[in-house]
């Protein structure tokens, strides 16, 4: 047959995401929470916060951690650190990560003083500057610095709160790297003769001229043939007409070995079980 690729509709994305991700292996019963924390000044005005990830395979992520300038060096990141941590122990969470660290940000620094150990550089990303993920063992209270009471009341935080940590945050690395541009999505599918997906992907190219591919899934029935390597250089070649430079993926084993099949290095590993790899490619 001729594979023919369409843009996705709105119900082929749900689709999609859950044939990419069924074989992972998570509790029936477990659920993504994504909790805020906060610290706020008299005026009740946030003045530092994160936003702590935790999906169902029971891995917690510091997905967004910002402090205003004016209160930099106080101890509040610490504090807010430290929160998280207790919540995902307490989530019996067995590792905590945190990614898009970038090198005109402190954070770095920062959370190696807390114990978590470098796994994964990125170079060039966003242009001019490197990323880097961190992660730290849960399985047990040690630190790479004392546990102190911290002077700082942290606060459980809404939504909305988590909305303006992250816009901040997005305002600070604005200020060192600006966006070209809004994310542009590249949700695209492929259907047989009997216009059954067989095929699809959830990606989009970010303000920072990235292809982020977020979720590939090819069916069962369809592996082996080239359609997988079809959809993905089609993906790449869109990304690249809207100005992309990189791409980013990531999976496990089956998932990495056909990116590291079509020029994608592994830039992070998570070594828990199953091990899930992180990926790029300069286009």
């Amino acid at each position: 047959m001729a594979y023919v690729i369409k843009p996705c509709e709105a119900c082929d994305a749900e689709y999609i995401w859950k044939k990419g991700f069924e074989t992972a292996p998570a509790d029936e019963n477990a659920k993504q929470e994504l909790l805020v924390f906060k610290v706020v000044d008299e005026q009740g005005a946030i003045i530092g916060g994160c936003v702590l990830d935790i999906d169902k395979m029971k891995t917690a992520e510091i997905d967004r951690l910002w402090v205003d300038a004016r209160y930099r060096n106080l101890g509040i990141g610490s504090a807010l650190i430290r929160r998280a941590e207790q919540e995902a122990r307490e989530k019996r969470c067995k590792s905590i990560v945190n990614t898009y660290i970038f090198d005109f940000q402190t954070a770095k620094r920062l959370f190696e003083q807390h114990g978590y150990r470098l796994i994964g550089t990125v170079r060039d990303w966003p242009k001019g500057y490197e990323s880097y993920t961190l992660i730290k063992k849960l399985d047990c209270c040690s630190s790479a610095i004392p546990l102190v009471q911290d002077c700082f009341e942290i606060k459980t935080g809404s939504e909305e709160d988590g909305e303006i940590i992250a816009d901040r945050l997005e305002a600070y690395n604005r200020s060192f790297a600006p966006r070209s541009h809004a994310y542009l999505d590249i949700d695209r599918k492929i259907v047989d003769d009997n216009g059954t997906m067989i095929a699809g992907c959830i990606a989009g190219v970010s303000g920072w001229d990235t292809l982020h591919i977020d979720v590939f899934w090819v069916d069962d029935a369809y592996c082996g043939s080239n359609i997988g390597s079809y959809l993905l250089g089609e993906i790449e070649h869109e990304a690249k007409e809207k100005g992309a430079y990189l791409s980013n993926a990531s999976g496990m084993e089956l998932q990495a070995a056909f990116f590291k099949k079509h020029g994608y290095e592994v830039s992070t590993v998570f070594e828990d079980q199953p091990k899930w790899y992180v990926l790029h490619k300069y286009l």
